[in-house]
């Protein structure tokens, strides 16, 4: 998402940055963008109707249509590996949960209850589990539950503060963003070893999103109180910055899948 002046645009572009163009202009803020399995469609929330409301724009359609339009707020829109259903959080209940919706907007029900706020879903590759931020333990942590509804189990445990959970295309991988010592910083954790490896060293990171082949993460960070995009290599050796002079401000990216 880019912000020039007082309007919002859906950005599409290479993996390098270049050949951007507009999949979506408004005058109010397009937010959590998510592509499908496929790469025909786009999930993102938009605010023109004064209010967060989750669209789905086919990029062989000029018009998107609305996914959920719930009383509250309707976020966090993530697709699960068959294209079929979306994760969601919705407040109609009262505090921000958890869902599945199918596709075309029918059979929306409530996948997990807590007392906390639960949010930022996203599938694992098999579809198996859905990991997500939640603070039912007193602060932000990431946590899974299966897909289909279950137990709820904890996943991250160092640090007081990680949110924004992606998973490896491999499903071996976690990236998050860590908060250490008032940084946000992204960080991975082995899910098999659970040891974690801060990646950057700056101190405004966020929306990491993994590449097709699981060796590179794509973020957003801050430059001067601009949104600017980064990438850094699962191993953290290697970095490079994205965005150019000549963008506006740059927020929440995500890598689309291959094209098939």
């Amino acid at each position: 998402m880019e912000k020039r002046g007082t309007r919002y645009q859906l950005i599409v572009d290479d993996s390098d940055g270049q050949n951007p163009q507009a999949a979506l202009i408004s005058d109010y803020p397009i937010i959590s963008p998510a592509w499908s399995p496929d790469g025909t469609r786009l999930a993102y929330v938009s605010f023109e109707k004064k209010k967060p409301i989750i669209y789905i724009r086919p990029l062989n359609s000029p018009m998107p249509f609305v996914l959920a339009n719930f009383k509250g707020s309707n976020s966090a829109p993530t697709w699960s590996p068959d294209g079929r259903r979306l994760a969601i959080t919705l407040t109609k209940d009262g505090q921000s949960q958890l869902y599945l919706i199918n596709a075309d907007g029918s059979g929306v029900r409530r996948l997990a209850s807590s007392a906390g706020i639960d949010t930022e879903p996203v599938f694992s590759p098999d579809g198996a589990w859905i990991y997500f931020t939640s603070d039912r333990g007193g602060s932000p942590q990431i946590y899974k539950i299966p897909s289909e509804g279950g137990n709820v189990q904890r996943v991250t445990f160092e640090g007081s503060y990680n949110v924004s959970p992606r998973i490896s295309p491999d499903g071996k991988t976690l990236v998050y963003v860590a908060r250490n010592d008032g940084a946000f910083q992204i960080t991975v954790q082995d899910l098999a070893t659970q040891q974690t490896q801060v990646l950057t060293d700056s101190t405004r990171d966020e929306s990491p999103s993994f590449a097709p082949d699981g060796r590179t993460i794509l973020y957003a960070s801050e430059i001067g109180g601009r949104g600017v995009l980064a990438t850094v290599s699962i191993d953290g050796r290697v970095r490079q910055r994205l965005s150019s002079a000549k963008v506006g401000d740059v927020r929440e990216p995500a890598w689309g899948p291959l094209a098939r």
